[in-house]
């Protein structure tokens, strides 16, 4: 009896064993197993990552090469702007000392012409200037102002030929219409010492006439001596012209006396 317990326990105790075993074999594969799942799936997102950034790291680079590729194309067509610029700066750089050259050879001319016309403007604007003081005392403010004017441009260093001929050329062109004015104005005139109020008829350069306010007296400006004379031999002549140039009277002939040499001769004495 002994025996037999004896040996159902041993048999059990071995069956039990057997199963251990057994159980461990099964639940060690089954870890193995487990654990080449997770490796598995690990490598797997990790391969998924990778071809996820080659793909980012593909498209950045095909997107880079057509920047590049743009680039070269901007690069190529400024370097073709660049060298027609080149070319046309060349033609440019020519047709500039061509003009150089000329402007050089017309200062020179200038400065030729310079040197003969100049002085020829200085000589008759000194002349014209003489004229006018000995001429007939009329707008000599305006006709002073004038050729004072044409005197500081032929004195003025900065301006050119043009501006001081032209400045001459009025001056003398005032001139030469004041010899074929007409005016009449009111004003004081000195006669042997004395004032008197009158209208002075200015003709021309032909005359200097004045009458006084009443229409009584009349007088005649002598160039030569710079007096004031009377006339009574002309004052219905005189009177008359002023009422024309007043436009009192119609425009008609009026026989206006002339200053002779022998009529200075015997103011002068």
């Amino acid at each position: 009896m002994k025996d037999k317990d004896g040996g159902g326990a041993c048999w059990s105790r071995w069956c039990f064993f057997g199963v251990s075993v057994v159980m461990g074999l099964l639940l060690g594969c089954q870890m193995g197993f487990a654990a080449n799942v997770t490796e598995v799936k690990k490598l797997s997102e990790k391969a998924v990552d990778v071809g996820v950034k080659s793909q980012q790291s593909f498209e950045t680079w095909v997107e880079e090469k057509h920047r590049l590729l743009a680039e070269l194309e901007d690069m190529e067509a400024q370097l073709e702007h660049v060298g027609w610029q080149r070319k046309k700066l060349d033609v440019y750089k020519n047709d500039l000392h061509e003009k150089i050259a000329d402007l050089q050879k017309k200062s020179a001319a200038m400065e030729a012409v310079n040197l003969k016309l100049l002085p020829i403007l200085e000589a008759n604007l000194e002349k014209l200037q003489e004229v006018v003081a000995s001429d007939i005392p009329a707008n000599l403010t305006e006709r002073r102002k004038s050729m004072h004017h044409a005197a500081m441009v032929l004195n003025d260093y900065d301006l050119g030929l043009l501006d001081k001929a032209r400045a001459v050329l009025n001056a003398v062109a005032r001139e030469v219409d004041f010899g074929h004015r007409v005016g009449i104005f009111e004003d004081e005139i000195e006669v042997a010492g004395d004032q008197k109020r009158v209208k002075i008829l200015q003709v021309g350069r032909v005359g200097l006439y004045a009458l006084t306010l009443d229409g009584q007296k009349a007088y005649q400006w002598v160039p030569k001596q710079a007096v004031w004379v009377p006339n009574t031999e002309a004052v219905a002549s005189i009177h008359e012209a002023v009422e024309m140039a007043e436009g009192i009277r119609l425009v008609g002939l009026s026989k206006l006396p002339i200053v002779a040499e022998k009529m200075q001769e015997a103011t002068a004495q």
